[in-house]
């Protein structure tokens, strides 16, 4: 689905609700920033022997805290486990995103 080297952030925000003239309890991003989940799309396998690197990506997790650190470890027991109802989608989730949606 994805080509080899693509690379996926997906950034969360501390959101917030309110009721507004489109509607009640409409939720929206804040400027507090929770955490970045990164991929790396791995056709090849390039990177067997890293734990990090695996069915068909490379994963990552930076906290605001410490910008420059993965702090994954093991992507099977720190990724893999919430990613298993996307598998079908490459591992990625493409429902909230009409874009990635569109391209499957």
């Amino acid at each position: 689905m994805f080509p080899d080297g693509a690379t996926l952030v997906k950034e969360l925000r501390a959101s917030n609700a309110g009721s507004y003239t489109t509607g009640e309890g409409v939720s929206h991003a804040t400027d507090g920033l929770k955490q970045w989940f990164v991929m790396i799309k791995d056709t090849e396998g390039r990177f067997a022997d890293n734990p990090l690197w695996g069915d068909g990506w490379g994963w990552a997790l930076y906290k605001p805290d410490n910008r420059l650190t993965n702090v994954a470890m093991d992507y099977k027991t720190d990724c893999l486990a919430c990613h298993v109802p996307a598998q079908e989608n490459d591992w990625v989730y493409v429902e909230a995103y009409p874009t990635l949606h569109a391209a499957q």
